[in-house]
């Protein structure tokens, strides 16, 4: 069953970006975030908010060609990538699109806006934290202005040799 994935990465100080919203320092973790994982296999469909999606734009080559792409804003986005679409009538609606689109887990990818109506919303179903060994003393949070709070249920860690560590928690509903 296509099930609903909150999936990023945080410094081991709790951050995801540094204060200026740059993430290269997670640069050599990429190869186990995303390959060595096998997350980017699993997915069939991302779900980007409008900010993430231009800032993805900004850095060349489109990542997700052979995903569909959801981007939630409320004017159309110029340029859309292939298989993309935009969609201004919310969080829900767009997981509604990614499952007739795709039988894959479907990836909310963010950013903190996005992510937080996913969890407000009940949509999430498995919650993935890639914990980097790095301490980088300040900078941008994975949430902001959660609202709700979320149980969790611990389901495993996965260790990688570059010292990164994934943690994986199901949501409880």
């Amino acid at each position: 069953m296509t099930q609903v994935r909150l999936y990023t990465a945080a410094s081991l100080d709790g951050f995801v970006a540094d204060s200026e919203g740059d993430s290269e320092w997670m640069a050599p973790y990429r190869e186990s975030m995303f390959v060595e994982s096998g997350f980017l296999e699993s997915i069939g469909a991302v779900i980007i908010g409008r900010r993430t999606f231009e800032m993805m734009q900004a850095f060349g080559d489109w990542p997700y060609d052979d995903k569909f792409a959801f981007i939630l804003t409320s004017t159309a986005p110029r340029d859309l990538p292939q298989n993309a679409f935009f969609l201004s009538s919310g969080i829900a609606a767009a997981v509604q699109a990614a499952r007739e689109k795709t039988s894959k887990d479907i990836w909310v990818v963010g950013g903190a806006v996005t992510m937080e109506s996913a969890l407000e919303a009940e949509l999430i179903d498995i919650v993935e934290i890639c914990v980097v060994p790095s301490l980088i003393g300040s900078g941008l949070s994975m949430l902001n202005r959660l609202k709700r709070k979320q149980k969790l249920e611990f389901e495993g860690i996965q260790a990688f040799s570059d010292g990164m560590v994934k943690l994986r928690y199901e949501t409880v509903k």
